[in-house]
């Protein structure tokens, strides 16, 4: 369990679920609940412990479900859910002590639930390092990422390790932590396969920076089913982008092929530096390293080495949902998590409903209907607010180019099995929280970026802007060179990413990947661009500081975020994902100069990745 996500956590297990789900008062009939681990305590950090819990003494044929929580020194998360496996594993790097792990078993067999009594075993894990200023490295499961222990240090003092391969100049950093008289321990990754590093922890703090002895390590190689893929430079990099020398791409497989690629990150000449080391499409990367990943029915998240760390799923939301009044989910919209400055967790749900008047419906011949959610998860995966797309916006507005959601196509989540396809009414696709405490979303189908009133928390969830073609915003600068309609062609059509990227008074700074599929329907062709908008929220006008022609047209799929490195300047980065030329499917990360538009970078993949990122290092993530 991290620091991170031990800070401020509650004491008492379960007590926030309790409140939020229809129950029975917690029972102890005649029934024997049992947690045991697959390797006796205690076991060094990083040890992968299978945890199984057994229930014994049940009516036959009951069904349970189990949720497991870890905690430290009385600072408890929960690791997974309530969810059907009866086992989990834990695979805990970064703090040794007396762990208290805990089972909840519910049977759910009829409602209302049987909670059981929560089942508790202590277990210590145990350091790789006790000496103040000693250090040591070790090997993980994953043959690219190693665990650097480094001993206590000097409280108010923060702790990281600083890496490099053999020989090199260059050198890279992973997070760092607060000092304690407990060991650090860190998942170092960003490194080739089958090359030797060196690494050494740093203690430092205002005026004081202190450094330990190098340890080496070699990494291990690439695994045999390791995807073949190829990268290409199409434009070498300069001196300005050593700032920025990883490359994230969430690979995608192609239509009606295996799903056999993995999210990896490279350096600037396509070498593999990182991979999940399994089939997943990841959402985002946070602060420090973790990644989170949604399914139409699952929400996990990742270290660095492939571990799970925490688990939940759409029908423990639901609950929790109808506990607090909201519909519920048919699917989770499997295209953005967040973790919040607080430790709060952002995700999206999605919801259809059956419509007989609105987009095309009929009594004779109903539409569904897809709308998206909004929820914001406390650190232990319990619900505290969310937002309902059918509650607040207007519903006889339609795709603006009738977007179809068909069953198990890609993008797209569950929805009412009665019917074979889907209205796909706005397909958000990104959510951010912005400076003033409320949401960005970025409405694909409706070729708008919207804001919801959320006031960190305390928000209405109404409606307090929409910018794109026929909304709240006026450019005050729109290009003179246009086709089709005037009031689309300057815009955004079918974005992806929109985020703003500096938010600081009256500058704000918003990025955005225009697909521009709407453009390209009404001009005959066209391709996707990569803008920076100057936003002035209070009069409602923006002014384009850049609309670049990325070269290539992607009809889905995208990113964007700015590349800022004094004392180069400013630089803009855009994933070019769904691209098909002659030689196959590809992606492009390219970067553009925000002036004149002009590529100054590209990267090309031969396969489509839903997002491309610039990164500092694999712990520090685009932000915001």
């Amino acid at each position: 369990m991290s620091k991170v996500c031990c800070a401020g956590l509650l004491t008492l297990l379960g007590l926030t679920l309790l409140s939020s789900i229809a129950i029975a008062a917690i029972k102890a009939p005649s029934v024997t609940i049992t947690l045991s681990p697959s390797l006796s305590s205690p076991q060094m950090l990083d040890t992968s412990i299978l945890w199984t819990a057994t229930v014994q003494g049940g009516p036959p044929g009951d069904t349970y479900d189990y949720q497991f929580s870890a905690a430290l020194q009385g600072q408890s998360q929960i690791v997974r859910d309530f969810d059907l496996a009866n086992s989990f594993t834990w695979v805990p790097h970064t703090v040794e002590g007396t762990y208290s792990v805990t089972v909840v078993v519910r049977d759910i067999t009829t409602q209302p639930y049987t909670v059981y009594p929560p089942v508790s075993v202590p277990y210590v894990l145990e350091p790789w390092v006790t000496v103040s200023g000693g250090s040591a490295v070790n090997r993980t499961a994953h043959p690219l990422v190693a665990l650097f222990s480094a001993g206590p240090c000097t409280s108010g003092h923060s702790i990281r390790v600083r890496f490099k391969q053999n020989g090199a100049q260059a050198s890279s950093t992973t997070n760092a932590v607060p000092c304690s008289q407990s060991s650090a321990n860190f998942l170092v990754a960003g490194m080739l396969p089958s090359t030797q590093y060196l690494m050494h922890w740093e203690e430092f703090a205002a005026g004081f920076l202190t450094s330990g002895p190098d340890q080496s390590f070699t990494t291990g190689a690439l695994p045999s089913g390791f995807p073949g893929l190829s990268m290409v430079v199409n434009v070498s990099p300069t001196q300005h982008d050593g700032a920025f020398p990883v490359v994230l791409f969430h690979l995608l497989p192609a239509f009606a092929t295996p799903f056999h690629f993995w999210p990896m990150a490279t350096d600037l000449s396509g070498n593999v530096l990182w991979y999940y080391p399994n089939q997943v499409i990841i959402t985002r990367m946070e602060s420090g390293g973790n990644s989170f990943s949604l399914t139409n029915t699952n929400l996990t998240e990742y270290d660095l080495a492939g571990n799970l760390t925490l688990a939940t799923n759409v029908e423990i939301l639901n609950e929790q949902l109808a506990a607090q009044g909201y519909p519920t989910m048919d699917s989770f919209n499997t295209h953005e998590t967040r973790r919040l400055p607080n430790g709060n967790i952002l995700l999206l749900g999605s919801r259809d409903v059956v419509s007989t008047t609105e987009q095309g419906g009929t009594q004779q011949h109903p539409v569904d209907i897809i709308g998206d959610m909004i929820l914001i998860l406390d650190h232990n995966m319990q619900l505290v607010w969310a937002w309902d797309s059918f509650a607040h916006q207007d519903l006889s507005r339609a795709a603006t180019l009738g977007d179809l959601c068909l069953r198990g196509a890609g993008g797209c989540p569950d929805f009412n099995h009665n019917f074979t396809q889907a209205n796909d009414w706005l397909h958000t696709n990104s959510a951010q929280l912005t400076g003033d405490g409320n949401i960005l979303l970025s409405e694909r189908s409706q070729d708008w970026v919207i804001k919801v009133n959320y006031q960190n928390g305390r928000g209405d969830g109404s409606l307090l802007w929409r910018m794109g073609p026929f909304g709240d915003f006026t450019i005050s600068n729109p290009p003179h060179q246009t086709c089709g309609d005037p009031n689309v062609y300057p815009w955004f059509t079918h974005q992806h990413d929109a985020a703003f990227q500096v938010q600081t008074g009256a500058l704000e700074v918003l990025t955005v990947f225009d697909d521009g599929n709407l453009r390209h329907f009404q001009c005959g062709g066209g391709n996707s661009r990569g803008m920076v908008f100057y936003v002035a929220e209070g009069t409602h006008t923006v002014s384009i500081q850049t609309s670049a022609d990325l070269g290539q047209y992607s009809a889905a799929l995208g990113s964007a975020q700015l590349l800022i490195s004094p004392p180069y300047g400013i630089y803009a980065s855009f994933g070019n994902g769904l691209v098909n030329l002659p030689s196959g499917h590809s992606s492009q990360a390219t970067e553009v100069d925000p002036t004149t538009g002009s590529v100054v970078y590209q990267l090309q993949a031969n396969q489509w990745s839903y997002r491309t990122y610039r990164q500092r290092d694999l712990y520090t993530p685009t932000l915001p």
